[in-house]
């Protein structure tokens, strides 16, 4: 199960213009900080979704293995279903929107792909 995803760079916005962009967007928002010490499993999400690195940098895989580095200025929207995953390296922080309110996200959030 595999999405559309559109990466694109732009010029660095500060995390309070990137929530405004998200929101702007009608979509819901929130920021917080990407770490990981180790790959993640590739996994999907149940949502669409628009992901704006405000700092730091690092790195994600989609489902082939072709790997995306990501700075400030990186937005990558997605559909529900796109599967990807965080590569370890990365320190972020991200304004992340989502088409779906929080408390509606089913768990776990990292949905395993389908076989």
């Amino acid at each position: 199960m595999s999405s559309l995803m559109t990466f694109t760079q732009r010029e660095p916005l500060t995390e309070h213009e990137a929530l405004d962009y998200v929101q702007s967007l009608g979509y819901h928002s929130l920021a917080f900080d990407d770490s990981h010490d180790v790959d993640e499993e590739l996994h999907w999400h149940e949502f669409n979704s628009v992901a704006i690195v405000v700092s730091g940098s690092g790195s994600f895989a989609d489902e082939t293995g072709a790997v995306t580095q990501v700075q400030p200025g990186c937005m990558v929207t997605a559909d529900a279903g796109w599967l990807h995953r965080t590569l370890a390296g990365t320190q972020t922080r991200v304004v992340l929107g989502s088409n779906m309110p929080f408390n509606e996200w089913s768990h776990p959030i990292n949905k395993p792909p389908v076989a």
